[in-house]
This record gives C-alpha cells, structure tokens and sequence, in this order.
C-alpha cells in the first residue's frame, strides 16, 4: 500500500516535510522559487487547484491514498505528522483538521448553485474540514471521471488566488469524494 503527501506550497517553511514517513510531492506557487521545486504552478486556484491537478495528471496512476496538504497543516491539524505517518491504510477517507457543517445560509446557498452547475450530486448538510486537508483512497478519487476533474479545475484557476470558487470548493471536496454523509462533524 501506497500513500502519497501531496503538499500545495506558497510561503511556509517546509522543514516539517522530513519527518514525512510516506513519499511527498510539493506543488509550488511561488515563482520565486520554482528552481527550487519540480512541481510549479501558476499561483491561482488557492489549494484546490494544486489538488486537482495532482489528481488529474496522475489519474490512471495514482497511489493508493492521497494525502492533500496545505504547506503548513499545522494551523489546522495540530497532530498531522502522527495522523499521517501513523494511517492505518483501511479507512477511505480521514480529515485532518476540524470538521463543520456549511450553514450560513448565503455561502450554502452560493455553494449549492456552483455543485447544482458543475454536475455535484450533493446532500445536506454540507460538511467540510477547515484547510480542505484530507487523506482518500484511489477508490473514492476514481469514483469521478478524469473530466469530472478537469472540468472543475477550470472553474478555479481563474488568474486569481482566492476566489468565492476556492471556497466553494474546499467545502465541497467531502462531497466530491463522496464521504460527506459519513463525515462527522466537530462543530456547526
């Protein structure tokens, strides 16, 4: 069994990425920086660009688990290096970081219209873990198509950094990934 630690990077020291047990990729939006790192990307999209993009070119290869990061976990996910290195490979999906129900009524309702326009079967309530930190199985992952995938990441790299649709995203990805029903949530 195979976890990867895929890690969207902008400004955050990154020494943490060594005590990583599993092999780890850095998507870097720092253009100051892209000799630094294999993986560069224009800085748009927030995390879920870098995301998607992992998922879309490694589509027909990818590893048994995903791992997705922020460049600084910790801000979320206080114990993110002892929930990754010790994952236990069983469980489909596992958020790393604390889990809400999406309630304001006007960022629902904006949430709702994008997933009703972009083909996201979705159930209420939404719930989504702060950072959009996650570990998920290929099998969830492969439950979309590739087009499914490539279709939304048009929807976040806009030119921009942070978007309504950046947001939008991070609560929808527990939906996307079909574990939103199965999530529990910490708050409302």
């Amino acid at each position: 069994m195979k976890l990867v630690v895929v890690i969207c990077h902008f400004k955050e020291n990154l020494d943490w990425v060594k005590d990583i047990k599993h092999p780890h990729l850095v998507y870097n939006k720092n253009p100051k920086q892209n000799d630094k790192f294999e993986f560069n990307m224009p800085n748009e999209g927030y995390d879920t660009g870098a995301y998607l993009n992992y998922i879309i070119n490694n589509y027909n290869n990818l590893p048994n688990f995903v791992c997705f990061s922020q460049d600084n976990p910790f801000a979320h996910c206080s114990n993110f290096l002892d929930l990754v290195n010790g994952f236990d490979f069983e469980t489909e999906f596992l958020p790393l970081g604390t889990t809400y129900i999406r309630d304001n009524d006007q960022i629902l309702s904006s949430t709702i219209k994008y997933a009703e326009e972009n083909g996201i079967q979705y159930t209420i309530p939404i719930k989504f873990t702060s950072g959009c930190q996650y570990i998920v199985s290929k099998t969830m992952i492969l439950k979309n198509p590739c087009e499914f995938y490539e279709k939304i990441l048009k929807t976040v790299m806009l030119g921009k950094v942070i978007t309504h649709v950046n947001y939008t995203l991070e609560y929808l990805f527990p939906t996307i990934f079909h574990f939103n029903s199965d999530l529990k949530t910490t708050y409302k």
